[in-house]
């Protein structure tokens, strides 16, 4: 019985908790960008806004700048590379 709980422990911390931490790990390394790219996005979706409430037509060209970023971030799914290429193509 002793034996056992050694190997499940040692299964445990030898196979387990490292698969966990590197899982944890990427999914950090992902969500970063993706936040940065939510929060460009509410950016330019407030830009928008103000243009089109003070400057009329040029608020327009501002919120088809607008649509084509969330095209382009809906079309990048998860894909970071993709994502930074939209928020580079579609920055001011």
């Amino acid at each position: 019985m002793l034996c056992t709980v050694g190997v499940l422990a040692a299964s445990y911390f030898f196979i387990v908790k490292p698969t966990l931490d590197t899982t944890s790990n990427a999914i950090d390394s992902v969500s970063g960008p993706l936040r940065e790219v939510n929060e460009q996005v509410k950016e330019a979706q407030t830009q928008a806004q103000q243009q089109a409430n003070g400057q009329g037509d040029s608020g327009k060209a501002a919120q088809i700048n607008l649509q084509g970023l969330q095209r382009c971030v809906q079309r990048a799914g998860q894909d970071v590379n993709a994502l930074q290429r939209c928020t580079s193509r579609f920055s001011p």
